[in-house]
């Protein structure tokens, strides 16, 4: 099983990376109005890639002998984004409002750092 470990290891930090890469490459490119097809690709594949993932992680924790706190991060991270996003939908616009000028972009940023920052943690602790 210790393949099966380091396989979905691979699989968290490759989508981890990708999420990452997008990030960066909003941040890099000039300001445009298409900037939204990074969203476009974050909140349709990534974040439900991520989310099946932090579902695998959870269903197969005593299998693989992880820490179920790994999928817990993992579906925290895309569940509060995807809440934050749809908040205009949900009635909750208000919290958009009291974000600053790139808030939304910041909060991303913030919450991707707290996240890869606690996988690192979470994976290189003996379970």
């Amino acid at each position: 099983m210790i393949i099966g470990k380091k396989l979905l290891y691979v699989l968290i930090f490759c989508g981890m990376g990708v999420n990452g890469f997008l990030y960066l490459s909003w941040f890099l490119s000039p300001p445009n109005p298409d900037r939204v097809g990074y969203w476009f690709w974050i909140y349709l594949f990534v974040f439900p890639y991520l989310g099946f993932l932090g579902i695998a992680a959870l269903v197969l924790r005593n299998l693989l002998s992880i820490p179920s706190s790994i999928g817990i991060i993992l579906l925290l991270y895309v569940g509060i984004l995807t809440i934050l996003a749809n908040s205009f939908q949900l009635g909750l616009g208000w919290m958009l409002g009291w974000l600053p000028y790139l808030g939304y972009e910041f909060v991303h940023l913030i919450l991707f750092a707290l996240t890869l920052l606690c996988l690192i943690v979470f994976v290189q602790r003996r379970y």
